[in-house]
């Protein structure tokens, strides 16, 4: 069988408020012509579909459109939700997206209660059975241990116990199945692609690669933005990645979706296929007459930019931004002096006093009068509406 693994589409993600909708509708015009071109049996679509659990209707009409180009090409889809998918709005969508030969499992469930889908190769050959384990917060991981009766050991800790049920979801594997793992979850020494939630990708969720099922002809995991293999595996196992670029923690990362051609009782053999849409992030650096010059080779990247300044410089970001329309974060780079410890008494000073303690802690500098004169303005603005 041959299977087309992406994951971490987060449709619907912006880069500081502004659209990347056009970026989305390209890669995943790409996904679905890769999906095509490979002539592949199904795709897997490990987790985090989207970025927010509750996505507006531009990022839906996005996904529906491509799930339903998958299926015009006669390619079922196995999707589980990652943790910036609401299970309950995946649990909801099943049935509407299951006569479109979409398979989605919104819930960890134990194999012969609908834990693991059997998919069949489109020339009836073989077949793939997809152990589904979605996103588990470790604050629910004990309803998910509950399913599978768990003993004491599974609440030993997260890791150990997603450990066990990754083993209970492989003793149901068959020798005469191309049998998959298809997860959300952190494995430990699995590199992050700059973009995670930090929160769900520390120690308390790291699952040990030994603890993926050694009964696996491929571990298809979804989570961690940077595309890589899982090492100390016992089966084939990877991290498919993102489609974009989606923060500059993930600057000159090459994007991909992986490929993979199993058979019933063999390891799996895999490849990347790059993906070539989305704009760069690029980090920039110079003084303002520096990046002006650099203008015009810097084509459409969204940019990052770090000025070289003398001090604290009142409408700098501004001109930066007119020079380099795509910069979407603009910073001065100068040397700053200590910062003065924060005033015991802040709630106390007044307004115009708290400000001028602020900009000193933010910019080891007085304010400039320009500066705070703007801000008396808009203070005697305010109390007078008031």
């Amino acid at each position: 069988m041959r299977l087309l693994h992406t994951g971490d589409w987060h449709v619907g993600r912006t880069i500081r408020g502004r659209s990347r909708a056009e970026e989305f509708a390209a890669v995943l015009d790409e996904v679905v012509g890769i999906a095509v071109q490979e002539g592949v049996d199904a795709l897997l679509l490990a987790g985090d579909v989207y970025d927010q659990r509750a996505p507006g209707p531009e990022a839906d009409l996005l996904v529906f459109e491509t799930l339903v180009r998958l299926h015009e090409a006669g390619i079922p889809v196995i999707a589980i939700p990652g943790n910036h998918d609401s299970a309950l709005r995946m649990e909801a969508l099943a049935r509407l997206l299951r006569p479109i030969g979409v398979h989605l499992a919104p819930r960890v469930l134990p194999p012969d209660e609908g834990g693991i889908l059997e998919v069949p190769a489109r020339d009836g050959s073989a077949a793939a059975l997809v152990a589904c384990v979605p996103f588990v917060p470790e604050r629910r991981f004990g309803d998910a241990a509950a399913l599978f009766r768990g003993s004491e050991d599974w609440y030993q800790s997260y890791a150990e116990g997603m450990g066990r049920l990754l083993a209970a979801m492989g003793d149901a594997f068959r020798p005469d199945r191309v049998n998959v793992v298809l997860a959300h979850l952190f494995t430990d020494g699995a590199i992050p692609g700059g973009g995670e939630r930090e929160l769900t990708i520390g120690m308390t969720y790291a699952v040990a690669p030994s603890r993926l099922p050694a009964q696996a002809s491929y571990v298809a995991l979804g989570h961690v933005h940077r595309p890589q293999a899982v090492r100390g595996a016992p089966a084939p196992a990877r991290y498919a990645g993102s489609l974009l670029q989606l923060d500059f923690g993930e600057v000159d990362q090459r994007k991909s979706v992986t490929v993979v051609d199993a058979e019933p009782g063999r390891p799996a053999r895999v490849r990347e296929v790059a993906l070539a849409s989305g704009r760069r992030l690029v980090d920039v650096g110079g003084t303002l007459d520096d990046l002006v010059a650099r203008a015009g080779a810097l084509g459409d990247a969204y940019l990052r930019v770090s000025v070289r300044v003398d001090g604290p410089t009142p409408g700098v970001a501004d001109r930066v931004r007119e020079a380099l329309p795509s910069a979407v974060d603009v910073r001065l780079d100068y040397r700053r002096t200590e910062p003065e410890a924060r005033p015991a008494g802040l709630a106390s000073l007044r307004p115009r006093e708290q400000f001028e303690a602020y900009y000193r802690a933010s910019h080891g500098a007085e304010p400039p009068p320009e500066l705070a004169g703007a801000f008396d303005e808009a203070l005697e603005s305010v109390q007078g509406a008031g």
